[in-house]
Formats: structure tokens, C-alpha cells, sequence
């Protein structure tokens, strides 16, 4: 006998459906959802925003008609009117639950286990990679104001990050070569100074402060220099030349909206880390943490810990720390954590830690 689940299912990575599904059930590693009419009416609503935007032959469409005795589901393939029709429409069926089952087997529908936290987490990406746009854009003004034609720099995130080198349209810098040693200047600056190097690195170094993961950097626009050999540095590309100067405004704007998604991913994780953090250890009202720390848990607090000592199975350790590493990616401050219900946790603890304690069963 089959054995469905109901959880909720993504196609595109923006939006996500209530469906159930059989895991076991697959095409290449992809779900077939069954789906209830009212999220076949928010499915049928997405997918004739994707038409509107990008034409009705780049994409299926899925369309609700009310009438009676029943409503009835269609799944329009756009693409295929051109040729021979066969299969171009659908009636989708309900199953005897009232489920429509859509796009098993032809679709990319995968699993998001965590349901609505997964608005919260694009909200926060897709704030954190504003903030580093408006960086790179903050930091070629900064740089033209020397150099007018530079249109990206190489940086070195080793450390606490620096610029080492811009491009530009007529000459790159650095220039120095062995055959001519000097074409830098005598301090090696070229056409820049100390003062706007170490302006446009300081803005560099506040953009990393809240994360620079290699892959979630490069996901935002901030890409590793394979073509030229240098994989180990990250190319920036600035806004556009014919751009009027914008200054620090739109980038302080931007750090407001990422303060704030970075709150509220605190937030609405904690029902999720709550129950987890029960299930690794019954006992827990709470938990401590270093969130500096790459492994960030530190211990569960229990009501009276003396003696106590709990054997928490390998998976849900692993579970418990997954979820904070998830709670903490945008590397919350102590103002974030404060604003969030954590308090910091004195002796013996390590220096750092803090502590969120759960609320009743």
C-alpha cells in the first residue's frame, strides 16, 4: 500500500503548495503532488502571472472553471498548440479525497519541509543580496572618483577583506610588471590613494559582515574569478558609468530591509527549532548557543540539570545543529539577537553565548 505525506511542494522556487505526496513515488528524483481546489486555484493563479510575463508558450498553464455540478481543472500546454495537439489540454481529474494531482512525472516539484519558512529565508537571501548590490554599486563610486573608467575589482575575502585589484575600460590596475616595476607609483597605488582604497574596502567589509559563503555569494552576483585563473577571488561589478552618484543612501535603506529579514528569520524559526530541540531532548525549556561558532549549539537548559545527563541520538543532534546553522546564516548581532527574545548567558558558558528559552508546553 502506498503511503502519502502531506507536506508542502515547490516548482519554481518562489512559490510553494499545502499537497500531498507519496516520497517514494518519482521521476528523477521528483514528486507527483496531489493537490486540494483552493491550492489548485493559488497554482492556477501563479502559473497565469508566468504567462502574463513571460507568453503563454514558455510556460503551462493550469485554469480553473467554476460552474456546475463541480468545477473543472484544465492543464494547458501553450507550448505544444503548434504541433499536433495531441495532449495539448487536460481535464484533471479529483481522486476519491477530492486531490488533483498535477504535473507528476513532467514537472520539477520537490519538497520544501518547512512550509512557509521558506518565504521568510527568500525574503532574507533576497535581502542580504540587495545589500551587496548596492555595495558594489557604493564602491565604484567611490573608486571613479579616481578612476572614471572602472567597471569591476577582484577582492580577496581572506581575512577581513580587501580590494586587489580594478578593471577599467582603458587600463586595469595594477599594471606593475617586472619589466616595469614602477608604472604603479612609488607606493604602488596607481592612480587610487590610501584614503579611497580604504574607503571602498571598508564598504567591501561591511557587506561581509553578515555572511560570505562562497556559494550564497556567488548565487548574488559576487562570482569567483575562474575565467582568468583566480578562482580564490570574487570579481564585483559596478552599476552602470552613465549612473548619477546615489552616495550611502540606497545602501543604508538596503541595510534596514536586511536587518529586518534577518530578525524575522530569527523569529520564525524558533517553532521549528523548539520542537526539534524536543525531540533530541524531552526534557529541554531551552537551548544555548554560540553564534559566532561554525557548530553553533553549546547545550539544551533543563529544568533542573544537576545529575542529569542525556543521550541524544546522532540524527537528532545533527538536526538540532542543521536548524541553527539555517537560524544563523546571515550572522545575527547581539542587537538582532536581543531584539529576538536571546539573552546573553554568563558563566560557565562560553564568552558570547547566548540563550533562548522556550515557551511552555
Amino acid at each position: 500500500m502506498r503511503e502519502f505525506t502531506d507536506t508542502w511542494v515547490s516548482v519554481d522556487d518562489t512559490h510553494i503548495y499545502p499537497a500531498r505526496v507519496d516520497l517514494s513515488n518519482r521521476w528523477n528524483g521528483w514528486l507527483s503532488p496531489g493537490f486540494t481546489l483552493d491550492a489548485v486555484r493559488q497554482l492556477a493563479a501563479h502559473t497565469q502571472q508566468t504567462a502574463d510575463e513571460l507568453g503563454y508558450d514558455c510556460t503551462d498553464q493550469i485554469v480553473v472553471i467554476d460552474g456546475e455540478p463541480a468545477p473543472v481543472v484544465l492543464h494547458i500546454r501553450w507550448q505544444w498548440v503548434t504541433d499536433d495537439q495531441e495532449g495539448t489540454v487536460n481535464v484533471v481529474q479529483p481522486d476519491a479525497d477530492g486531490r488533483y494531482w498535477i504535473g507528476g512525472w513532467e514537472w520539477t516539484w520537490y519538497q520544501v519541509a518547512d512550509g512557509p519558512l521558506f518565504y521568510t529565508k527568500n525574503a532574507a537571501f533576497d535581502a542580504w543580496r540587495a545589500t551587496l548590490t548596492e555595495s558594489a554599486r557604493l564602491m565604484g563610486e567611490i573608486l571613479r572618483t579616481l578612476k572614471p573608467d572602472a567597471i569591476s575589482a577582484l577582492v580577496d575575502l581572506t581575512g577581513l577583506g580587501r580590494i586587489v585589484s580594478v578593471q577599467g575600460t582603458d587600463v586595469d590596475w595594477p599594471i606593475s610588471s617586472e619589466a616595469d616595476p614602477g608604472a604603479d607609483g612609488e607606493d604602488g597605488y596607481g592612480p587610487f590613494d590610501t584614503e579611497t582604497l580604504g574607503e571602498a574596502d571598508e564598504v567591501l567589509r561591511k557587506a561581509l559582515d553578515h555572511g560570505h559563503d562562497p556559494l550564497s555569494l556567488e548565487l548574488a552576483g559576487w562570482r569567483p574569478a575562474r575565467d582568468i585563473g583566480e578562482p580564490d577571488l570574487v570579481r564585483i561589478v559596478f552599476g552602470p558609468r552613465s549612473a548619477d552618484p546615489a552616495g550611502e543612501g540606497p545602501l543604508e535603506e538596503a541595510r534596514a530591509k536586511a536587518t529586518e529579514a534577518r530578525r524575522k528569520l530569527l523569529t520564525d524559526y524558533v517553532p521549528y527549532l523548539v520542537r526539534e530541540c524536543r525531540e533530541a531532548c524531552p526534557g529541554a525549556t531551552g537551548v544555548v548557543v554560540d553564534p559566532a561558532a561554525d557548530d553553533p549549539f553549546v547545550t539544551f537548559l533543563v529544568e533542573d540539570p544537576e545529575g542529569q545527563t542525556v543521550d541524544v541520538p546522532g540524527d537528532l543532534a545533527q538536526q538540532v545543529d542543521d536548524r541553527l546553522a539555517g537560524m544563523f546564516t546571515y550572522r545575527p548581532t547581539s542587537e538582532d539577537l536581543a531584539a529576538c527574545g536571546w539573552t546573553p548567558v554568563p558563566a560557565p558558558h562560553l564568552d558570547g553565548a547566548f540563550g533562548l528559552t522556550f515557551p511552555a508546553e
